[in-house]
């Protein structure tokens, strides 16, 4: 996992533990602010992006601390939030924000009263500021072993200067990197390759084609997915969602609003 911001732009992703306390939102904020000054983000997309981000915090944090909300006597799971960015190309160029919490049951939901919302739960906020937000199940990125969760992310558009990829990706390259962030994530992959690089990595439900151009797979539910190499940490994501849905077929699926992901 890499902390700086210019990896982004070659399929890295950056990542930080929120503080399970009331400078989260804080924390929050100065993190994707940091990341969006160095990736020259004009002034009112950074403005955006951290008010955004503020209220996935402070929702994240109420989420894993309230004993109303989850259901429980004590803070639940233990687990404090993390904070995630990271960039994607498809379906287009955008920065990627996502806040986790190990609270998969509760998803979030836009409602009329957000906006204003004393516990800033202000999804209309979101929606406002950003190009498309929503919510998959995922898994933690920084705890000592893999917890499940949900991920709830917004997008911004990229800045107009945001480089290509200098060089094409070999799709055994491609496949290598896939294996490994899904341990990281602990979910075991197989991967096996031909003599002309294209490989497949297999997991329990899912085999993932990895291609000259893309990675793609068929859902369970049939739906054909189908992301850029460059895209390695948007089609990590995507994955886990499927894998922890299959294993859970009774609760609702990825909640996405805006220009879907």
């Amino acid at each position: 996992m890499s902390d700086n911001p210019l990896h982004l732009a070659h399929g890295g992703a950056c990542a930080w533990r929120l503080s399970a306390d009331a400078g989260c939102a804080a924390q929050a904020r100065s993190a994707l602010g940091s990341v969006m000054k160095t990736l020259r983000f004009p002034a009112s997309s950074i403005d955006d992006g951290t008010l955004a981000v503020s209220e996935l915090a402070t929702n994240a944090l109420w989420h894993a601390t309230n004993p109303y909300a989850t259901g429980t006597e004590a803070p639940s799971r233990l687990t404090a939030p993390e904070l995630w960015t990271w960039a994607r190309i498809a379906p287009q160029p955008e920065l990627v924000v996502a806040v986790f919490d190990a609270v998969p049951e509760l998803t979030p939901q836009l409602r009329a009263e957000d906006v204003m919302s004393p516990q800033g739960r202000g999804l209309g906020i979101v929606q406002a500021l950003t190009s498309a937000w929503g919510w998959r199940r995922s898994r933690s990125r920084l705890a000592s072993r893999p917890i499940c969760g949900k991920a709830v992310w917004f997008s911004l558009p990229l800045p107009s200067t945001w480089p290509r990829p200098p060089h094409r990706i070999p799709p055994t390259v491609a496949a290598q990197h896939l294996t490994a962030h899904l341990a990281h994530r602990g979910i075991t992959a197989d991967r096996c390759s031909d003599a002309t690089g294209i490989s497949v990595v297999t997991t329990r439900v899912l085999n993932i084609w990895v291609c000259h151009e893309a990675f793609s797979w068929t859902g369970g539910d049939g739906t054909h997915h189908r992301h850029p190499l460059i895209d390695l940490q948007e089609t990590t994501e995507h994955v886990l969602h499927a894998i922890d849905r299959s294993r859970h077929p009774t609760t609702r699926g990825e909640g996405a609003c805006g220009v879907t992901a």
